[in-house]
């Protein structure tokens, strides 16, 4: 149930979808200082959006751990954005910028294992299927027609612990009970790994200048936070 007043909610939501659509679509074709601004707002404003639902919703103050993953967002956002800006120092960015979404990930981790009961099955599962993932990255990227390069390693860790709280995020609302916060939460971090799936392809594959490929990105990944963002508002 949406605890806040809905007026604000949806007005918000439109707001952010908008803004971060024009972004998307203006990074697609050029990277200009006014895409770089839009970027900025599209990130601050599903910060903004989550903190906003923890306050009008007298959500639990656990969400906040929620907001602190989105924050951890912009930062490993930015980071990757300066391995372009400054190619000198581009592998410390590309790692910092991998750390930080790491860490957000975390972060949405400890709310679900603090928020939620835990379920021992359910842990295991997610487990299992983090580490075959994060193995089957290692060991296939010619497979996948991608070469990591000196980012082999991180990236499978870091698709390891995305699958396990991709998983985990879908056990939690097929099997221990729906939500409407959970399901938002579920199809948010869905829509987050479509992107990261999207921008392997961009970083480490043949095509990595393709136009579809950066919309779609943006795309999954904006919107993804900002279903993660909104499902604060429904705890």
């Amino acid at each position: 149930m949406l605890t806040a007043s809905p007026v604000l909610f949806i007005c918000f939501l439109i707001v952010t979808v908008i803004v971060a659509m024009i972004f998307t679509i203006r990074r697609g074709t050029k990277t200009d200082a006014v895409s770089l601004l839009l970027k900025a707002v599209s990130s601050l404003l599903f910060i903004l959006f989550g903190l906003l639902g923890l306050f009008f919703s007298k959500g639990p103050y656990l969400a906040l751990f929620i907001v602190a993953g989105l924050v951890c967002g912009l930062i490993g956002d930015i980071y990757l954005d300066m391995k372009f800006v400054y190619p000198k120092d581009e592998t410390l960015n590309t790692f910092t910028g991998f750390g930080a979404f790491m860490l957000g990930h975390c972060f949405y981790t400890i709310f679900l294992f603090s928020y939620y009961k835990i379920t021992l099955v359910h842990l295991l599962i997610s487990i299992a299927a983090g580490i075959v993932i994060g193995i089957a990255i290692f060991v296939t990227p010619k497979l996948m027609k991608l070469n990591y390069g000196r980012y082999r390693v991180i990236s499978s860790i870091y698709a390891g612990l995305l699958v396990f709280v991709t998983v985990y995020a879908l056990l939690l609302e097929v099997a221990a009970g729906h939500s409407v916060s959970k399901l938002l939460f579920f199809i948010g971090i869905v829509l987050f790994l479509l992107s990261d799936l999207i921008l392997s392809q961009i970083y480490f594959g043949e095509n990595k200048g393709m136009t579809g490929n950066k919309i779609a990105n943006h795309l999954t990944y904006y919107l993804g936070q900002i279903l993660i963002a909104a499902s604060i508002w429904f705890l």
